[in-house]
């Protein structure tokens, strides 16, 4: 068996629905080497995956969640996977990992594996190579374009009172103190410059289509030729601007800095060019794509708590990398 001596319950669970999985996807029994990638054990969440390998077969991701029991939940975001993989166009550059199998019962899955760097840390290494940086950020922009052209995109009049709405409510909450959060004067200046910038952005023509989610640069792994998309968490149509906002910001936010910014800038210049060198459905004009980030930047600073004690360590890099960000953006 290729899970030897499970220990903690998490671990026996995988163990005990491996075999089934096999089945299911109608691979050998035997054969297959494993390599723990991400375990989580609470009491409210309990998740593991492997890197599991078999030499006639390949690499596949197993993936099993024990704790919360969210079957449908579980199966819906397997199936999102399932719908993407069958219209993205692969090609030598661009790839999307493949579903192998869905065991419903037990929480549990199985996908291809995709081999490389995350587009994080490759773009970490090319440090020192901004022309580098600037490329593969051209590749990303591909790689969105292909995967919103998975289904049919239509034109659509962008309403962002929606946005205004919910941040105008949160500053409110904000004002009484219903709401504590670490960058309280940014975030108020933040949510009227979003008033502002509706104003000028509402009513304009976007273009919806098929939303990946979470798009961040971890979610993007590179293995020197091809740019391969993992963990889709949404497939509902919603302005491209969703999508390209979150990667751009994420990439600003961990590459770059404000003083690669002009005032009221949130994106730098070089990388929204080289980006949109790649993606060609929308331009950089169209309005969800010039609104979004700062709505998404504001999303992101509220979360983060007022009191230092109460952040994790990834709340205060939040907070340290964006606050900059933001003071230019709302300038």
């Amino acid at each position: 068996m290729w899970l030897e001596d499970p220990i903690t319950q998490l671990e026996k669970a995988a163990h005990a629905a491996w075999p089934g999985v096999l089945e299911e996807a109608q691979l050998p029994m035997v054969g297959w080497s494993y390599v723990l990638l991400s375990k989580h054990e609470e009491k409210d969440r309990a998740r593991i995956s492997y890197l599991v390998e078999h030499p006639n077969h390949g690499l596949f991701k197993y993936r099993l969640q024990l704790r919360p029991r969210a079957q449908a939940a579980f199966a819906a975001h397997y199936l999102r996977l399932e719908k993407a993989s069958r219209a993205f166009q692969r090609t030598e550059r661009l790839s999307l990992i493949k579903p192998m199998c869905l065991d419903i019962a037990n929480q549990a899955s199985l996908t291809t594996y995709a081999e490389g760097l995350p587009f994080s840390e490759f773009m970490r290494d090319a440090a020192e190579d901004h022309a580098k940086q600037l490329e593969m950020l051209q590749l990303a922009g591909e790689w969105l374009d292909a995967y919103h052209r998975t289904k049919v995109s239509e034109t659509r009049i962008f309403q962002p009172k929606h946005a205004v709405n919910y941040y105008h409510d949160l500053g409110e909450k904000i004002q009484s103190g219903d709401l504590k959060v670490a960058a309280k004067p940014l975030i108020l200046h933040g949510v009227e410059r979003l008033s502002e910038l509706a104003a000028k952005y509402s009513d304009q023509p976007t273009v919806s289509a098929v939303q990946y989610g979470d798009f961040h640069m971890r979610n993007l792994i590179f293995d020197g030729t091809c740019l391969t998309g993992i963990n889709i968490s949404k497939n509902q149509p919603a302005p491209v601007g969703h999508d390209i906002a979150r990667l751009l910001l994420d990439y600003t936010a961990i590459l770059r800095s404000s003083e690669d910014l002009e005032s009221g800038q949130i994106i730098p210049a070089d990388a929204i060019e080289a980006f949109f060198g790649g993606y060609r459905l929308v331009g950089p004009d169209d309005p969800s794509v010039q609104f979004l980030p700062y709505a998404k930047i504001l999303g992101s600073l509220v979360s983060v708590p007022q009191r230092r004690n109460d952040r994790s360590k990834t709340k205060q890099k939040t907070l340290e990398r964006l606050r900059p960000i933001a003071q230019v953006a709302f300038a």
